[in-house]
């Protein structure tokens, strides 16, 4: 009989070996950008070292990547994994067997994305945990705003609207088609809400239409709630934000199951991981808001104290 201790060895070793061994990886970049670097340093943390890991980056070029994963279908890694628009879409064209997972990607459905073959993490969580993060917020405001472009936002805004019903808040949307018409929205909008709420739509969200929404809001004082931690940090009062590095995280685990030939995910988006609670304490005490201590301990990113209501980014964090 064989001892105990020789037995386990073997089946840790035959059980490591599906996915170590001689396993190739390609991982494709949109772009270099720190928010992408984050997603990429999570993923090769949550892989088996021995891994072989190839990264191509796009500089972004759709072509540039097309040519990419031409390439990659030639010779084909064991799996690939996608980050931002353009390495998603770049695979979508050109891979069509090779397992992909994708991450960082704005309204994917809206790219036929994810394909077959795709595994993809979505960058908004769902409207039932941001309002529940935005109740949190201000528990006793009820009238919630929020603006929208009907092409990339629709199908959220039509289930946050069911989900605010539910939790006992007035979702007021105001639908826009161009950049221009954001200015006069947020007019008709501020006198009747009680807290707007910015989502992660193109259209309404741009570096020009970004002051204009945090000094609208604050000479309102009308908190604004949003996904960015970047625009808490300049003065909106709070976010429900992605960490780039714990999205990397779940692509690995997910990277992992479908190298282990696990394919449940193939096809389908997955609910983003973790997301995590941004307060800004100047922005609430300029409001006159007491947050609850028990809130500001929970939230993974604060900025506050001391100093001017509004703060310079440090870096960016996805505003699409």
């Amino acid at each position: 009989m064989l001892p105990t201790f020789f037995v386990l060895s073997l089946f840790l070793l035959t059980s490591l070996s599906g996915i170590a061994g001689a396993t190739e990886i390609a991982i494709i970049k949109s772009a270099v950008l720190s928010y992408y670097e984050q997603a990429v340093l999570g993923f090769k943390a949550g892989i088996p070292p021995t891994i072989s890991v190839k990264e191509y980056n796009l500089s972004g070029q759709l072509a540039e990547g097309r040519e990419i994963a031409r390439s990659l279908r030639a010779s084909p890694p064991d799996l690939i994994f996608a980050v931002g628009l353009k390495a998603a879409v770049a695979a979508k064209l050109e891979i069509f067997d090779t397992p992909v997972v994708f991450c960082m990607v704005l309204n994917p459905e809206a790219h036929a994305l994810p394909a077959h073959n795709m595994t993809g993490i979505a960058v908004r969580p769902p409207a039932e945990t941001q309002l529940a993060a935005l109740r949190s917020i201000v528990p006793n405001r009820n009238r919630v705003g929020v603006i929208y472009d009907e092409e990339q936002s629709g199908d959220f805004i039509r289930q946050a609207q069911r989900e605010a019903k539910q939790q006992g808040l007035e979702l007021l949307a105001v639908t826009i088609h161009r950049q221009d018409q954001i200015p006069n929205a947020v007019r008709v909008l501020l006198p009747k809400i009680d807290v707007l709420w910015l989502i992660q739509d193109q259209t309404v969200v741009s570096e020009s239409a970004i002051p204009f929404f945090l000094e609208s809001t604050l000479d309102a004082k009308v908190p604004l709630f949003t996904f960015s931690s970047t625009l808490v940090q300049q003065g909106a009062l709070g976010a429900l934000v992605l960490d780039p590095w714990t999205v990397g995280q779940q692509a690995a685990h997910i990277a992992r199951a479908r190298l282990n030939g696990n394919h449940a995910s193939a096809g389908l988006l997955q609910t983003p991981d973790r997301p995590q609670l941004a307060l800004n304490l100047n922005s609430a005490e300029h409001l006159g808001l007491a947050l609850p201590p028990e809130l500001i301990r929970l939230a993974g990113h604060l900025f506050g104290g001391p100093g001017a209501l509004a703060q310079k980014p440090s870096h960016s964090d996805g505003i699409p």
